[in-house]
């Protein structure tokens, strides 16, 4: 009885995560997808496994029942989290679904060659001899959704990859007690728990993003801010980055070549910096960059990305300019001061552009 209650409980608890999902007008649409796909799977299995419950170790009769509801629960469970690790990154790889597949045939062949499970014919159930299997590709699932997600928070405030890892912690707990205690039925009712923390934390995670460009927004620079750590082995660098003349692109072709260009401003920072920096949509034609950097890293990066601009004047003439100023955070000086110094280097990068072209 303890087992189905538990049960009951977390098809509850995933069909009212549904229900917030689908009603969730501020979610990215890729994002929302696979969240329902992973939410569906999981109450799938949740219910196959309510099954198992009802009809494993019970009568003769049962026995079909019984091989049934395994089949659903073993062979989809690793998909779970393949569909979960689509939440930030929608490109599609077939060697990821190898395991899953390899799995998932396995576990079809069971209920005649004893795999991964088997029911003998008084209805009892058995795991099968390559147990371990269908164990390493689910836990290979796990571990490859926790890395998907930890990548695409690596440039959030680094708080969301202390909870992403705490909650994936919870969970591995819950799935390793119901391994070693099959009488415990744990794993769905902690990854259903699962999904709700990560709800949680992707609902804070978007109103950290700007919806134009994709990037974090003045909301998540200012949390930064105040949670910024200096570092005595790297260099923290603030780049303050304006588009030139943008008001006049505005008048001249209207706002929606206006965002398209500052989108592709956006992707062409993210080419530039790259990695160890968080890119920012600082406020309507600015852009900040936080870059973290060894002492001996090259610095020329405004270089580089007036490299690029240039070149992509050549395709358009009239793809904008930009100005670049930077400063360094130092420990004795006020992080705001910093945000200042960079900000008048970036005008004077200005005026310099301007005094060119006249």
């Amino acid at each position: 009885m303890g087992k189905m209650i538990i049960n009951i409980l977390s098809i509850i608890t995933l069909a009212i995560l549904l229900r917030w999902i689908s009603s969730d007008i501020m979610i990215e649409k890729i994002k929302k997808k696979h969240f329902i796909y992973c939410v569906i799977l999981t109450m799938i299995i949740t219910v196959a496994e309510l099954g198992c419950s009802l009809t494993d170790n019970s009568i003769p009769e049962n026995r079909w029942l019984s091989i049934f509801f395994n089949l659903i629960g073993f062979s989809l469970t690793p998909f779970v989290f393949l569909a979960e690790s689509n939440f930030y990154h929608s490109e599609k790889n077939i060697l990821y679904y190898v395991p899953p597949i390899i799995n998932l045939m396995m576990t079809i062949a069971s209920p005649y060659f004893g795999w991964i499970f088997f029911v003998a014919e008084d209805c009892s159930y058995h795991r099968g001899r390559f147990f371990v299997v269908y164990l390493i590709i689910f836990l290979y699932s796990v571990i490859f959704s926790l890395g998907k997600k930890l990548h695409a928070s690596r440039n959030y405030p680094v708080y969301f990859r202390k909870r992403i890892i705490e909650s994936g912690i919870v969970m591995f707990i819950g799935i390793m007690i119901q391994v070693v205690f099959p009488q415990y039925h744990t794993t769905w009712m902690m990854i259903a728990f699962h999904l709700v923390l990560y709800y949680a934390l992707s609902c804070e995670m978007s109103s950290l993003m700007d919806g134009l460009t994709g990037l974090l927004n003045r909301a998540a620079f200012n949390k930064e801010m105040e949670h910024l750590k200096l570092s005595t082995k790297r260099t923290t660098v603030l780049f303050m980055i304006d588009i030139n003349d943008f008001k006049d692109i505005n008048d001249a072709k209207g706002h929606t070549f206006g965002d398209y260009y500052l989108k592709e401003i956006g992707k062409i920072l993210e080419m530039v910096f790259s990695f160890n920096a968080q890119i920012f949509r600082f406020g309507g034609d600015e852009f900040s960059v936080i870059l973290s950097m060894k002492p001996d890293d090259s610095m020329d990066y405004a270089g580089k990305l007036d490299s690029i601009i240039k070149s992509r004047q050549i395709e358009d003439a009239d793809f904008p300019d930009v100005a670049v100023g930077y400063s360094i955070f130092e420990a004795d000086i006020n992080a705001w001061d910093t945000i200042n110094l960079a900000d008048n280097n970036m005008y004077k990068n200005k005026r310099t552009k301007e005094n060119r072209n006249l």
